[in-house]
């Protein structure tokens, strides 16, 4: 395990540069990408992406979705993806006025845009596609956030209030309090709490109490600018490809664990023979690796059936399924304190009485953050 602690600490150093460990990022509307401390509202900036961000979510792969807006009219709005590590943002798809957006699970992020009121909508970003859910009876819905398990949205007059992920139709729950002034986001933390603040005339970072709606100010968020969005910086996990089978079935590849600097990483792939030998191979890229494009068809190399190899191979390690039938191949490592902002591919091979004596599990990119 020294050994696997070692060479995973190589690994993620060459691969992490030197950030704050402030716990949250934020966009603004004039362009500004900053991180922001959840416990005493600190902020560094971070660098620039472009005018007319208004929102912030991260989708199930651990991308940053932002939306923009052009300076002239007529206004045009897009889609972009934020880079945790500069602020730069990429324009990925055409898109609409959205005011609030948050993950819904993997490609899916849910969003508000107030054409005809506060409508709820649904942003599918492997594709780009924006579809109507339904009206939430608000009229000025600006931040929207998934926490335990409730869509909640802040309206700038009614405060706190739900909505339903599959109609759109909103509650006020607390009708007796209202809202600080001009706040413009909600971020779901980890750590249980919900946050909310941001805008040109508040800029400051509060605690939301969701059985009374009532917030409680953290701090002032000094240096940052009209903020528009705020994500908690936490790792996640994607599945991707296809798994071959091992002696029981698909060698199907999960990764769980706390994807965080400090945390501990857990591959598992099953389906195995008892006691064969496995290799953990962990790569950088996704699409190419010594040349060849990925994924490469393993078939006619190794005589394999069904197996690709889904990611460059920079780090191996090496282990040995279980003693049950089936088996699994697990690894647990843990993530060196101070480095993150990273991601990572992973794949399991197992040397086991199948075709061409291998079985190759489906790919997982994982994002570590700090």
């Amino acid at each position: 395990m020294a050994s696997l602690a070692l060479r995973a600490s190589v690994l993620t150093a060459a691969l992490c540069g030197a950030l704050s460990a402030q716990d949250l990022i934020g966009v603004g509307w004039a362009g500004q990408v900053v991180r922001i401390d959840s416990q005493t509202a600190a902020v560094t900036v971070v660098g620039s992406g472009t005018f007319g961000q208004n929102a912030l979510a991260r989708d199930g792969r651990g991308r940053l979705w932002c939306t923009q807006r052009t300076v002239n009219t007529p206004y045009v709005y897009d889609l972009t993806t934020i880079d945790p590590n500069t602020g730069a943002a990429t324009v990925q798809f055409a898109g609409i006025d959205l005011r609030g957006l948050t993950g819904g699970g993997g490609s899916l992020l849910y969003g508000i845009t107030l054409s005809s009121g506060s409508r709820l909508v649904s942003v599918d970003v492997s594709t780009g596609t924006i579809t109507t859910i339904g009206p939430t009876s608000f009229s000025s819905i600006q931040g929207l956030a998934m926490h335990g398990g409730v869509l909640y949205g802040w309206d700038l007059s009614r405060g706190l209030v739900t909505i339903d992920p599959a109609t759109g139709a909103g509650t006020d729950p607390f009708p007796a309090v209202g809202s600080p002034t001009g706040l413009q986001y909600l971020c779901s933390h980890p750590d249980g709490r919900l946050l909310a603040g941001g805008g040109s005339t508040t800029n400051s970072l509060f605690n939301v109490d969701t059985s009374t709606g009532l917030t409680t100010l953290i701090g002032v968020t000094s240096g940052a600018t009209d903020l528009r969005g705020l994500e908690a910086v936490t790792g996640a996990s994607t599945s991707y490809g296809q798994a071959c089978n091992g002696t029981f079935g698909p060698a199907t590849l999960t990764v769980t664990g706390n994807l965080q600097a400090g945390g501990q990483l857990v591959s598992t792939s099953v389906n195995h023979a008892s006691g064969s030998p496995g290799v953990l191979a962990i790569g950088i890229s996704d699409a190419l690796w010594l040349g060849l494009p990925l994924p490469f068809p393993l078939d006619p190399v190794l005589g394999t059936n069904g197996c690709s190899l889904l990611q460059s191979l920079d780090v191996q390690f090496t282990g040995a399924a279980g003693g049950s039938v089936p088996a699994d191949l697990q690894f647990a490592f843990p993530i060196p304190n101070g480095v993150g902002n990273f991601t990572v591919y992973l794949q399991h091979a197992c040397f086991e009485p199948v075709p061409g004596n291998m079985s190759w599990s489906n790919g997982a990119m994982v994002y570590v953050s700090f």
